[in-house]
């Protein structure tokens, strides 16, 4: 009869131990999804491009839980960054919507054609080059206006030679900071485009 009661006992205690640890481990998760934290938050519109100063921000607490890491949080100095994508008052500012370099100085990819006699032979992926804009003859053969440098220091990121084999051009990858793209592609529409190898 002492060993049942025992028995009964012990499995007594491990049931309540059980439920207490459930407890305990619920009211803990509970507490850590509601655990707020200072975020950055805009405290009026912002657009892109603007540089970010303390008077254009401000801190809130708020409980992100599981999307915390796509905030910013005031651990991270915002002052100096620039703003990529338009924020509204009050709005959070996610990790995505900022960049540590200006907008001229954020580079993008852009895909061009140039003749197979209009860039060195030996060209590679990762030089820098320089690219001129040669403007064509017009009728009479009288040519409008001069050969220009419309992108300074840009990157070959890819070379299709291939396509050579179907034209006279060949397709290019080019690597260059935003400000230059709208040069570029203007420079498109006439003319050629001349690629030369930047020495230094």
């Amino acid at each position: 009869m002492n060993t049942q009661k025992k028995a009964a006992q012990t499995r007594f205690i491990v049931a309540v131990s059980l439920f207490a640890a459930a407890l305990i481990s619920a009211l803990a998760l509970t507490a850590l999804g509601n655990r707020t934290d200072s975020y950055w938050v805009a405290k009026s519109a912002l657009a892109p491009g603007v540089e970010i100063s303390r008077d254009q921000i401000a801190l809130v607490k708020v409980a992100l839980g599981e999307s915390a890491s796509r905030y910013i949080s005031s651990n991270i100095p915002l002052e100096g960054s620039y703003i990529t994508r338009a924020q509204s008052a009050g709005e959070l500012i996610s990790i995505d919507d900022v960049s540590d370099l200006a907008p001229t100085q954020r580079t993008q990819l852009v895909p061009i054609a140039v003749r197979t006699t209009d860039l060195p032979s030996d060209i590679s992926i990762g030089e820098v080059i320089n690219i001129y804009w040669v403007p064509e003859s017009a009728m009479g053969g009288v040519q409008i206006g001069m050969p220009e440098v419309v992108v300074k220091n840009a990157y070959i990121r890819s070379i299709d030679r291939k396509s050579a084999n179907f034209s006279s051009d060949i397709a290019l990858t080019i690597s260059l900071i935003d400000s230059q793209i709208i040069k570029l592609l203007d420079a498109t529409v006439s003319g050629r485009l001349v690629i030369v190898r930047a020495l230094g």
